[in-house]
């Protein structure tokens, strides 16, 4: 696939998170929680497909993301996307917002349903998933540093040289593991959240992707959709 074509079905992905974002903010305040769960499933699916297409792609491609802006690259990638534990820190910051602002009726045992009213069970279990996230970051990151210091040479005739295919086919597994860990750490976080839980969630991490990319778009490429 071409840098074209790979920014081309990058758009179209684009356009289906700004949908998917838009209908749940729509069916958020319905109380179906059958409707909110499908849709959070559908916003999985979503990042589950981009992941994939993502697999076919060259890994220089990828890795260097034609599509994004160099705001975009500079300020929110890590190994071509988001860090998964950036997940984690937008459920705590949405969490702690929400609990801020209805601490009163909490008090009064009033029960809203939301990510201010996480249970100590969910709490627990989402500090667990944070700490396996940021080690498998961390093991991602020290891999794509020995890639990028030319470790995994061949010894030749003539001394050490580098296998470029080799290397290349190393960077495509650590991108696949950072694609693999941003994906599994979504879907872990939806299973610990109640549907409309899970639901905010979603939308503030399609807000901070979306707003990335128009912020990239207006300071980095000055490129319009």
């Amino acid at each position: 696939m071409d840098p074209d074509a790979a920014t081309r079905r990058f758009r179209l992905w684009l356009r289906g998170l700004r949908s998917l974002r838009g209908d749940l903010r729509s069916a958020r305040w319905s109380n179906d929680p059958a409707q909110l769960d499908t849709l959070v499933g559908r916003f999985v699916a979503h990042m589950e497909a981009y992941g994939a297409a993502r697999a076919e792609l060259d890994p220089v491609l990828a890795l260097s993301a034609p599509w994004a802006s160099a705001a975009e690259r500079g300020a929110a990638y890590w190994l071509a996307g988001w860090r998964p534990t950036t997940l984690v820190h937008l459920l705590y910051t949405e969490s702690g917002r929400r609990l801020e602002a209805q601490l009163p009726d909490l008090l009064l045992g009033v029960r809203p349903g939301n990510l201010g009213d996480l249970g100590p069970a969910q709490l627990a279990r989402v500090d667990a998933l944070h700490r396996r996230a940021v080690a498998e970051e961390n093991a991602l990151s020290r891999e794509m540093a020995r890639v990028q210091e030319g470790h995994g040479g061949v010894v030749t005739a003539t001394g050490l040289a580098l296998d470029a295919g080799a290397l290349v086919a190393r960077v495509g597994a650590v991108l696949r593991g950072a694609d693999a860990l941003r994906l599994r750490t979504m879907r872990q976080a939806v299973e610990i959240l109640q549907p409309a839980q899970a639901a905010e969630l979603l939308i503030a991490a399609a807000d901070l992707e979306i707003g990335f990319r128009e912020f990239g778009l207006k300071y980095g490429s000055g490129r319009d959709e």
